[in-house]
């Protein structure tokens, strides 16, 4: 599954506006320039009953073109397990004619695609994002056919951004996993990378966790404000800081929304944004103030610590100066692409806040005319047909088949996917999850022991429910539920790698944590005792 860009269950919409031009700017662009005229044709991404999966075939043929160093058991283990043997012996050899070849290519067709350039790149396009969309547009002074151009320039300037930022994910696996690799080979712990990364710079999803804090402190010493959060509900807590009251609190509070309400509850269209919802950056700041989250500043301390002593052991014995050089080079590309691979979703976030501003606002229009029953079920309509009924006079009646889509869509939702699929026909299933009560395992991305009661969370509705020191069980995670997740003794997640949201946030935090453990919303209860090893990827559960 493509769990590293998509999160559950995807309505029509946003898998038809989305998967071509990430296909063509993410993949087929790249590839065309490297020389992989084969490869550029094939097909990237497939829905298969609301759930998106990458082609492995691809990725596994791109791997065999990479220099042997690159391709390190981390980087083998985005794939299937059957695709994996083998694969690292038939990588090139780093001055193969081939590899020269492919340098050359990209040279040529591509200019600035070396790590050195991408992270400065990433940055322009950035701020200029700010300038073009940092803000809500008024969809409802458009008509229908600048509604329709407005959408299709959304989908035309994401492609434009997805070249930019394109090389920086591609580093990002790669030098993340080649510093793992380097540091179990020359220090002998490959789990240290998370002391190495943790407390870098200029991530944006830990300086809007930041903020909160701080807005969760100022509400904890003032007993009306912290009433008035804690026990007031949230609806009516946000419409009050958005008329000014709760003091200096309230203004931190209205400050998260007004710099970042375009980040949404999740990774589909059809999930609200914080300005929509600013409910949401409420219970967040509750959270924190009914059980602060670890200091930060002290965490980073004992990191920085532990960095020093990794760094010290990479660089003893002979030729440790160079070891030492090399490994501190490899990891500064780390740093700067890890943070890179996060920022890279709170910007496109940008783009999914408009285009559900535009999606929303053609729902409405849809709607009052009797093409659609009612304003949401834009989201279940695909790009074409949504586009092509803004323009149609008179309008096709699609009422029938929305509904359709949103029943199905509900269906998907609640199931357990395949995690592979083979060939084009229906998935055979998969082998039997263990049975509820005894052991579970999947990749430990975030070292650290923790044993706790379970909180089972399908949603971010959930999230409230979440209490200090619980072990956290989700499908996946996404960023806007950051200050919760800091308030977990552990993460247990269905979804996700070595580089998924859940992962970067939890070795941030400090907080043990497993990925990619099949079956464990459905296999794990609310109130169950589990240990989490954080390390080794176990997972144990005792029913309560």
């Amino acid at each position: 599954m493509a769990d590293e860009l998509w999160s559950g269950a995807v309505t029509p919409l946003t898998f038809s506006l989305l998967a071509d031009v990430m296909a063509e700017h993410m993949a087929h662009r790249r590839l065309a320039a490297a020389g992989f005229a084969g490869e550029a044709s094939e097909p990237v991404f497939r829905l298969h009953r609301g759930h998106v999966y990458v082609n492995a075939s691809l990725v596994a043929r791109v791997m065999r073109e990479l220099p042997a160093p690159f391709v390190t058991d981390g980087l083998l283990s985005l794939l299937p397990a059957e695709m994996r043997p083998g694969l690292a012996a038939s990588a090139r050899s780093t001055v193969s004619p081939a590899v020269l070849a492919t340098v050359l290519s990209l040279t040529a067709r591509e200019r600035g695609w070396m790590p050195w350039s991408r992270a400065a790149a990433f940055r322009t396009e950035s701020a200029r994002l700010r300038e073009e969309l940092g803000r809500p547009f008024d969809a409802g002074s458009l008509d229908d056919r600048d509604l329709a151009a407005r959408i299709r320039f959304l989908r035309e300037r994401l492609g434009g951004f997805l070249d930019v930022v394109s090389w920086g994910v591609i580093y990002a696996y790669v030098f993340f996993h080649l510093a793992s690799h380097l540091l179990e080979r020359w220090a002998g712990d490959s789990s240290g990378m998370a002391s190495l990364l943790s407390g870098t710079e200029g991530i944006h999803t830990f300086e809007i966790h930041d903020e909160l804090r701080a807005a969760a402190e100022i509400a904890r010493r003032d007993p009306g404000v912290r009433e008035a959060i804690v026990d007031e509900p949230a609806r009516s807590t946000a419409a009050r800081v958005f008329a000014g009251e709760l003091g200096e609190a309230g203004a931190r509070i209205r400050g998260v929304v007004d710099r970042h309400g375009h980040r949404l509850a999740g990774r589909d269209l059809a999930c609200p944004t914080w300005r929509e919802r600013p409910e949401a950056v409420v219970e967040l700041v509750r959270s924190l103030v009914v059980a602060p989250s670890h200091d930060p500043a002290a965490h980073r301390a004992a990191s920085a610590a532990a960095t020093a002593r990794l760094l010290d052991r990479v660089g003893r014995g002979l030729g440790g100066s160079a070891r030492r050089a090399a490994f501190s080079a490899c990891l500064g590309w780390c740093r700067e692409y890890y943070a890179l691979r996060e920022n890279m979703r709170y910007e496109a976030d940008r783009f999914l806040a408009r285009l559900r501003e535009a999606a929303l606002e053609s729902g409405r229009r849809l709607a009052r005319d009797g093409t659609l029953a009612s304003p949401d079920d834009v989201f279940f309509l695909q790009a074409h047909e949504l586009l092509d009924a803004l323009g149609a006079s008179p309008r096709p009646d699609l009422r029938a088949l929305a509904a359709a889509r949103r029943v199905e869509h509900e269906r998907f939702r609640d199931e357990d996917p395949p995690e592979v699929l083979r060939g084009d026909g229906e998935p055979s299933p998969g082998p039997e999850v263990a049975a509820s009560g005894r052991s579970l395992h999947g990749v430990g991305v975030s070292p650290g022991r923790s044993e706790a009661r379970a909180r089972v969370v399908l949603d971010a509705a959930a999230l409230e429910s979440v209490l200090d020191g619980e072990i956290l069980v989700a499908r996946a995670t996404d960023p806007s539920w950051t200050s919760t997740l800091s308030l977990a003794g552990a993460i247990v997640l269905e979804m996700g790698g070595l580089l998924s949201h859940g992962a970067i946030v939890a070795r941030e935090l400090g907080i043990p944590a497993v990925v990619d453990v099949a079956g464990a919303t459905r296999l794990i209860r609310t109130g169950d005792l589990v240990s989490v090893d954080g390390a080794t990827g176990d997972v144990s559960v005792r029913p309560d």
